[in-house]
């Protein structure tokens, strides 16, 4: 089965970025985005208020990738979302493999990206290095392609100062899904491959 995913990114360049998310005007969640040069992107989601009381969730992310490809090398997360908690871990080894936990093994192309990982490549590489080229893609066991289609760059106001920033829409194809790790995965992940 085949899902393909329109996601249209806004990116502004920055090592740390923080956010609040509110819905008519009511504070929702808090994300935070820190990007390291050694070859790390982490993210933080933290519901806030009568959302937190309502359907509290606490996610942490984080992928280290190679600082010049940007291939995955390892990432993992760990999600606490009302009942549902999960933790997963993944690390590519020397064989090809992305092994999750010790035990499942996936067979990978030789640079792998998630979601984490084109995210941090798309923050520091210009449009024309990017644009419309596929990369192999992983989520949770699932493979396919993702690619970036860049739509422009304009100027936008961070609160402080004008920043330029890439517009882009992102495009998942997923082609096997024969070895997802769990039926069951937290809100954003499953989003992201949402029909």
């Amino acid at each position: 089965m085949k899902n393909f995913l329109t996601l249209f990114i806004t990116i502004c360049f920055a090592s740390g970025q923080s956010y609040s998310v509110s819905v008519f005007g009511i504070p929702a969640a808090d994300v935070e985005q820190t990007i390291h040069d050694s070859g790390k992107i982490e993210f933080t989601t933290q519901n806030r208020g009568i959302f937190d009381l309502v359907w509290p969730a606490k996610n942490a992310y984080s992928a280290i990738y190679d600082s010049n490809s940007f291939a995955l090398k390892s990432w993992s997360k760990t999600v606490k979302q009302g009942e549902f908690k999960q933790k997963v871990s993944g690390k590519v080894d020397f064989l090809g493999y992305l092994v999750y936990d010790d035990k499942t093994m996936i067979k990978i192309p030789q640079n792998i990206y998630t979601i984490f990982t084109l995210l941090a490549m798309v923050q520091s590489r210009p449009y024309d290095k990017l644009d419309t080229k596929w990369f192999d893609y992983e989520q949770e066991g699932q493979l396919g392609q993702a690619r970036f289609i860049w739509a422009d760059t304009s100027n936008t106001w961070n609160g402080k100062d004008s920043v330029m920033c890439d517009h882009y829409r992102l495009d998942i194809n997923i082609e096997e899904e024969k070895n997802k790790l769990d039926k069951r995965s937290d809100y954003f992940m499953e989003e992201i491959l949402a029909d």
